[in-house]
């Protein structure tokens, strides 16, 4: 029996490998949603593996008159586009290895229970979208070499991201020839049979086995399920026309630094979001990378600088490499803020852009009180909201989620380890 359930994971593995090249397949026409509806809702997620420096982030005053501490400076252009919060957090422990379930709550080894395991916002996001755009999602890493991932379906298997520039390009607009398409028919095709007969040997064991066998094979069973919604989607736009752009990308991009790399990410975001390729991005930021990350000032490695022990010049080092972010992110705001919708309002109105990380405070390992921003979606923004001045402990941060979830529409009362919505952040009416 052991032989088996190892042959069964073999052969997971071996569907999960396959499902990332799934999604290296095509994306959505530009002019395929009739302008007289409203534009759809659509969120981004940033994350930063080794958080933000406290002081530096959170304000020290609430509402709407809060002085920008050094980090949110870059974004005093926008600050009627978006939020603070301080007082949210998943209540989690665990340092570095916490911050994969920023977008989720849960960590996998914990989410027994749930009825989606520890499905992370963006993926409960991209189920809700289905079919409508060639990608229900895009999961992006700027980081060439790390595992490190936001994430997670609704079985608790992580995405593996898409870290190339060339490549997300490829996807988003590079149109394939007649001969290309066939390959890929026949790819999906072999994939599917592949997939039929796994499911049926499976099914003839399913009938020999004990408890705990078969809920090992169900949850196998559920893995297949993704897999084969990835080659329905892949099918059904496979002979679709690919939006046209003038944006290029110049030769050997994947081979820049990230300070030349991440505005590129950023600006195949923004289109991939004005294409209606897709609706739900996530982008992750780890490490780096060569001559670290091209930052001037930055001596240290990053992860070394994160645990600064409140060493000036390190904090300084620290600051190069946090204000970067954001402001990176204050530039990707800006680009969503100028595209103007068929309806009259922008991008930014009808995108929930959410910045921030699963630690609060790396150098002493915390994830609580996390550092959160959230710009656009239509929402009343320009405050600094705290959730945990008057209270005794802090708010899910999952009640924002679920927030954000209800205002794209999914209608649901609950997500993860949400306790309701989040009181006193409302919508534009």
């Amino acid at each position: 029996m052991q032989m088996l359930i190892k042959k069964h994971i073999a052969r997971r593995r071996f569907l999960q490998g396959m499902g990332g090249s799934i999604l290296a397949l095509p994306l959505l026409e530009a002019n395929s949603a009739p302008t007289s509806l409203l534009p759809p809702k659509r969120i981004t997620a940033t994350g930063i593996f080794y958080g933000l420096v406290p002081e530096n982030f959170h304000p020290q005053d609430t509402g709407k008159k809060f002085q920008s501490p050094l980090l949110l400076k870059p974004l005093d252009a926008l600050r009627e586009h978006y939020t603070v919060f301080s007082g949210l957090d998943h209540n989690l422990t665990g340092g570095h290895n916490a911050t994969k379930f920023f977008l989720s709550g849960i960590p996998t080894n914990q989410s027994k229970g749930y009825t989606e395991a520890n499905i992370s916002i963006d993926q409960k996001a991209a189920n809700f979208v289905g079919t409508r755009t060639r990608y229900p999602s895009l999961t992006l890493d700027a980081d060439r070499g790390n595992e490190h991932t936001l994430s997670w379906t609704n079985n608790g298997n992580t995405i593996h991201p898409i870290r190339s520039l060339e490549k997300l390009f490829q996807m988003l607009f590079r149109k394939d020839n007649g001969a290309v398409q066939k390959q890929h028919q026949k790819a999906l095709t072999e994939k599917q049979s592949i997939l039929d007969l796994v499911k049926g040997q499976a099914d003839i064991f399913k009938q020999k086995l004990g408890y705990t066998d078969t809920e090992k094979l169900d949850q196998y069973f559920t893995s297949v399920r993704e897999f084969e919604k990835r080659i329905e989607q892949s099918t059904l736009w496979l002979n679709r026309e690919k939006p046209n752009t003038k944006y290029t990308l110049a030769a050997g991009v994947d081979s820049l630094t990230l300070k030349d790399r991440t505005p590129l990410f950023y600006d195949l975001m923004v289109l991939a979001l004005q294409t209606d390729s897709t609706r739900v991005i996530s982008l992750a930021f780890t490490n780096l990378g060569k001559e670290n990350g091209g930052l001037q000032g930055v001596e240290q490695g990053y992860h070394t600088l994160s645990h600064h022990g409140q060493v000036k010049t390190a904090i300084d080092e620290l600051s190069i490499i946090e204000t970067f972010h954001m402001t990176q992110f204050s530039r990707f705001l800006t680009k969503l803020k100028n595209v103007i919708e068929p309806n009259g309002t922008t991008l930014l109105d009808n995108t929930m852009a959410l910045m921030g990380s699963g630690m609060s405070n790396a150098n002493s390992h915390s994830n609580r009180d996390l550092p959160i921003l959230l710009a656009g979606g239509g929402f009343r923004h320009g405050e600094h909201k705290h959730y945990a001045r008057f209270a005794k402990q802090s708010t899910p941060l999952c009640n924002l989620y679920l927030t954000m979830l209800q205002n794209f529409g999914l209608e649901i009362d609950q997500y993860n380890t949400s306790s309701g919505t989040l009181s006193g952040f409302e919508k534009i009416s």
